[in-house]
């Protein structure tokens, strides 16, 4: 028995994260609240400036995802400039939500989990992180597929026959064949590389994918202009309608517009802020290139799909789909050449997307579950894993339209919480919270609530989804909820904003008629002076004048001294 234990202790030993014994927060529970990764950012590592916020944008908006998000829209009777419209709108709108957002991360230099504890609590902010966290992993999984297509088609214009005609071992069930299952580990090799990278570090793959992506894709797109003589008078709406239902179709384009380009990126936008140089960095960087940056690429993408409707008579809506037919029709060693590059340098965004838009936020995120077993680079690890092969997005993508449809309707449950945040942020609290108080359970702090739980904030989050949920359900089953000439679902087309803004009004209300302990205290100040005075002690008066932060940082010791 003494054998065994002494087994299981060494296990555990293994498996635990080995904390620095002077800096690690250890509450008197014993429990530990934070590692290194955890942990305010320190000033040495906060090197994002406005160039690299607006690189990360562009680096994010050149991809697959965008250049094929206006085919569900189309499908579902809008015409094409109306797509357009709906994606320049809906871009805005995720734009001012994104930033909104990462404010915090810049001031205080904390990430999401971080923050999850100041608005729901020590405790509760579990559920909303595996919330965030089970829809990570789809995505990763999702993202790994699409770099497999990227891979499959360099080796296409490489290897020509020899590798288009690998004979497939695998059965018809399995909905994948050998060789793109070859492309596919190839894939998650180079995902799970990427894994072992931190934020700081993983500026070179974003500043080469900025620079390269808009020429791969501009190439492409003039491409189908000139082979095509340009889209013509494009009909590409399966669907028209009433006037009625377009109407709502528009608004629910709008909707995804948010959800599924923006969505993963507008939780996670701490996880990256909090690298920030200065506060103006993040601003600045991200509302000069997110807004637009997007909606040039899906622009590309629908005009593209007009063109090769024109040439192939079918239009193809994903750009891997596009260089597949390109080298059908022509396999020339220049053509192959010029496909060759193109695809590795798709490849390259779906890598860089992987990691920014999946890995790097459940890595983030994930620690808030478990601290003493679980950094940065272990869930990284564990994302680039289970995202690949658990989630099996190539079953996903042939026949499990439901279950997709589920994960991106999620969205609504993800804008809930963001739209509590940033009330709790901008009116309940006025930007000022005390960090310390976001890393232990002592029942004093301001963060623990009602045992380790803000009521108020889940209150507020039942209040938010409620309304959404039924069209969420008739969408998944596909009955007549599903039909945009209901109720339920033309509610659930704006279900993301609806979320976002009632979860947040209704989370000031209650904060309102009960406020959270330590609001007083917060609201007695300037708006965000606690993250300025700490900005001040860290020697980073970048976030006002010195002579200012030290008049805050007085105003600040008096009200607490106060309270």
């Amino acid at each position: 028995m003494n054998a065994v234990r002494r087994f299981q202790t060494s296990i555990g030993d293994a498996v635990r994260i080995k904390h620095n014994d002077e800096n690690t927060k250890i509450s008197s529970s014993g429990r530990i609240w934070s590692n290194e990764d955890m942990d305010p950012v320190p000033p040495e590592r906060r090197n994002w400036s406005a160039w690299t916020f607006a690189g990360y944008w562009i680096s994010e908006s050149w991809v697959t995802n965008s250049w094929s998000v206006g085919s569900s829209m189309v499908a579902g009777g809008l015409l094409w400039w109306h797509a357009m419209l709906a994606c320049i709108v809906g871009h805005l709108i995720a734009s001012l939500i994104t930033v909104w957002n990462g404010r915090g991360g810049a001031i205080y230099h904390i990430g999401f989990p971080i923050w999850m504890r100041a608005t729901f609590g020590m405790w509760g902010s579990i559920f909303p992180l595996a919330c965030r966290s089970v829809i990570t992993l789809v995505w990763a999984g999702v993202q790994t597929w699409f770099g497999a297509l990227f891979i499959d088609v360099t080796f296409c214009a490489m290897f020509g026959d020899a590798w288009t005609n690998i004979p497939n071992g695998l059965p018809l069930s399995a909905d994948i064949t050998t060789r793109f299952m070859t492309a596919y580990l190839l894939s998650y090799l180079a995902n799970l590389t990427t894994a072992f990278f931190r934020p700081h570090q993983i500026k070179p793959l974003i500043t080469f994918k900025a620079v390269t992506m808009p020429f791969a894709v501009i190439g492409l797109f003039i491409w189908t202009l000139v082979r095509s003589g340009g889209p013509g008078t494009p009909d590409l709406s399966t669907a028209p309608g009433s006037k009625t239902i377009q109407a709502w179709a528009f608004v629910a384009a709008i909707n995804a517009a948010i959800n599924g380009e923006f969505g993963p990126l507008i939780a996670s936008d701490s996880d990256i802020s909090r690298y920030a140089r200065k506060p103006r960095d993040q601003l600045v960087g991200q509302l000069a290139v997110a807004p637009w940056s997007a909606s040039v690429v899906v622009c590309f993408g629908i005009i593209a799909a007009a063109c090769t409707q024109k040439i192939y008579g079918e239009a193809a809506w994903n750009p891997g789909l596009i260089m597949y037919a390109i080298l059908e029709d022509d396999d020339s060693s220049a053509t192959r050449f010029a496909i060759f590059c193109c695809s590795f340098v798709f490849y390259i965004g779906s890598l860089g997307t992987n990691y920014v838009a999946n890995l790097l936020p459940f890595g983030a995120d994930s620690p808030g579950l478990a601290p003493r077993y679980l950094n940065i680079t272990r869930s990284q690890i564990i994302c680039a894993t289970v995202g690949a092969w658990i989630m099996v997005p190539w079953k996903v993508l042939t026949s499990g339209s439901s279950f997709l449809i589920a994960i991106t309707g999620m969205g609504i449950f993800v804008a809930c919480m963001l739209g509590i945040l940033v009330s709790d942020y901008y009116f309940v609290r006025k930007g000022n919270y005390w960090v310390e108080d976001m890393y232990h359970d002592e029942p004093t702090g301001r963060y623990w609530y009602w045992h380790g739980f803000n009521w108020r904030a889940y209150a507020a989050y039942i209040c938010g989804i409620a309304i959404p949920f039924p069209g969420f359900v008739g969408a998944i089953a596909g009955n007549e909820m599903a039909k945009l000439s209901s109720p339920a679902a033309q509610i659930y087309a704006i279900g993301y904003l609806l979320a976002f803004v009632v979860g947040g009004f209704t989370y000031y209300i209650f904060c309102k008629i009960s406020p959270p302990p330590g609001v007083d205290e917060a609201r007695a100040l300037p708006f965000e002076s606690v993250g300025k005075t700490r900005l001040l002690m860290e020697g980073d008066r970048s976030g006002s004048g010195s002579e200012d932060v030290e008049t805050i940082g007085e105003e600040v010791v008096a009200v607490v001294a106060k309270h």
